[in-house]
């Protein structure tokens, strides 16, 4: 009998380094696709993914752009599942300002 050590390649997707990544640094990788995805999914509602928007419905308070921007997410998740029905795309010329005297 012959003893052929063949080599058993690890089974599944090779790193991208030269190591697999920690649990951390793959979390942190996550966290800035997520925050990368809430960025650009301002503005175009209806292409953003539903874990963008609920990330958007998240910042509701941080100022007005974000205020209105939860809106527009709110409406896009009310008409993907049918909760909300949207007539009219309110613009932000039309909503009444707090700073106005």
């Amino acid at each position: 009998m012959t003893d052929s050590s063949a080599t058993i390649a690890n089974r599944g997707r090779p790193p991208k380094g030269d190591q697999p990544m920690t649990p951390a640094e793959r979390k942190r990788a996550q966290r800035m696709r997520d925050n990368r995805a809430a960025m650009n999914a301002i503005g175009d509602e209806q292409n953003a993914p539903l874990r963008a928007l609920l990330a958007v419905l998240g910042r509701v308070e941080a100022s007005e752009p974000a205020r209105l921007a939860a809106q527009r997410a709110w409406a896009e998740i009310g008409r993907r599942y049918d909760f909300v029905s949207v007539t009219e795309q309110s613009g932000a010329e039309k909503t009444p300002s707090r700073n106005k005297g």
